[in-house]
């Protein structure tokens, strides 16, 4: 792993969820992936090279296997200062509960289709579940979970800390009133990127720069009564905030009240989050368009169908995709044989079970899509279908900007 430690809660019957740790990510996904989507996550969750895109390209977003949940963060190396960044993905029901120096925050999809990002900086926790769960510091959530090293396992939800949390020994006397665990207040910043034209997996600098880079200057914006405008969808607050007590926090295994002296468990907040900031948005999307053999481009502003008869399928997120009709006199291109669309900062393709397959080229080389796979790409990147067909991903420059 590259730092911190990782738990989670089992279930007693059937689990909602599959968990995945990482050795560069943790994972939740709807437990009714196939058996081929679990393989490629595990090969993943053991790889160094492991990066969210290719964790996000892992999970089909249409055909039959197509994943409708799941929640990705991908968890970089501390900075010289100790303080880590994480980026993470969301989509359908599943949600990250972020912890960091000013608060916490529980991000989830809220709805948009077909997934949402955000970046986080100076991150201490994360709790990846559903977005029904209740919510509550890690500390507390933690409480009767087991260890997790790299692996695939099903359960209620999975933690991870900068710092791991411990069981102190059982106290003599109850405290007057149990607390939250929470950090000591902080006044909370709002950081915004100010790389506008950052892709949302960039490469080195330019218009494909990462949002967040590491190089990147950013300006800190007062706080605000309410969450700021630009905030993405499912972000909401979930802790205030507030002074911790100088002793330690007493927590019931099960609940927030009071317990006898026979004995709780003690879990000291100040050693295990220290005061944070809060979330950081990415910038606004980039826009993109597709290219294709016959010189016209169309637009990604809904999902596009190429093929040699493409009909429309059904519609998952209620948006009416477009059609292209290429040509292919040896009938090496299937009748519907891929779909195109923009997801946030980059382009998600996607083969729709052709008969000859799809090849995507990008910086790092060609790849041959499975049949049903999906893959991110950004602008520059080419998509071959056969019969000399190859569409080309294209920026497009969105009239509202400057």
């Amino acid at each position: 792993m590259t730092g911190g430690f990782i738990r989670y809660a089992p279930t007693a019957g059937a689990s909602r969820w599959l968990l995945v740790a990482g050795r560069r990510f943790v994972a939740a996904v709807e437990s009714t992936v196939s058996d081929g989507i679990v393989d490629a996550v595990y090969w993943l969750a053991d790889s160094d090279l492991a990066t969210i895109e290719s964790v996000v390209g892992a999970f089909p977003l249409a055909g039959p296997d197509s994943v409708r949940s799941f929640a990705v963060a991908e968890i970089a190396e501390p900075n010289a200062a100790g303080e880590v960044t994480v980026t993470a993905v969301v989509r359908g029901s599943a949600a990250v509960d972020v912890f960091s120096v000013g608060g916490a925050r529980r991000f989830s999809s809220g709805g948009v289709q077909p997934w949402v990002l955000a970046e986080f900086r100076t991150v201490t926790g994360l709790v990846l579940q559903g977005d029904d769960a209740p919510t509550g510091p890690v500390a507390r959530l933690s409480i009767g979970s087991l260890p997790l090293r790299v692996g695939v396992t099903d359960g209620e939800l999975l933690t991870w800390t900068l710092q791991p949390i411990e069981r102190a020994e059982r106290s003599r006397e109850a405290p007057a009133a149990a607390e939250a665990v929470t950090g000591p207040a902080a006044e909370e910043t709002i950081i915004r990127s100010r790389n506008q034209s950052s892709s949302l997996f960039g490469g080195a600098g330019g218009a494909e720069a990462g949002v967040g880079d590491a190089g990147a200057a950013s300006e800190v914006v007062p706080p605000a009564a309410h969450p700021a405008a630009h905030e993405l969808p499912g972000a909401v607050d979930i802790d205030e905030p507030a002074p911790s007590s100088p002793g330690p926090v007493v927590l019931a295994p099960a609940c927030d009240t009071p317990v006898a002296p026979a004995g709780p468990l003690t879990i000291r907040a100040d050693e295990v989050f220290p005061p944070t900031e809060p979330v950081v948005l990415p910038p606004p999307p980039a826009t993109f368009a597709a290219r294709l053999p016959s010189g016209d481009t169309i637009p990604l502003d809904v999902p596009v169908l190429i093929g040699r008869r493409p009909a429309p399928q059904r519609v998952d997120s209620g948006v009416e995709p477009r059609l292209a009709t290429v040509p292919s006199p040896t009938q090496e291109v299937s009748s519907t044989h891929v779909r195109i669309e923009q997801s946030g900062d980059a382009v998600v393709v996607t083969d729709l079970r052709s008969t000859n397959g799809t090849v995507v080229t990008g910086p790092t080389g060609a790849r041959r899509l499975r049949p049903g796979e999906s893959s991110v790409v950004l602008a520059g990147a080419r998509v071959e279908i056969g019969d000399g067909n190859i569409i080309e991903i294209t920026a497009r420059r969105d009239e509202g900007r400057e």
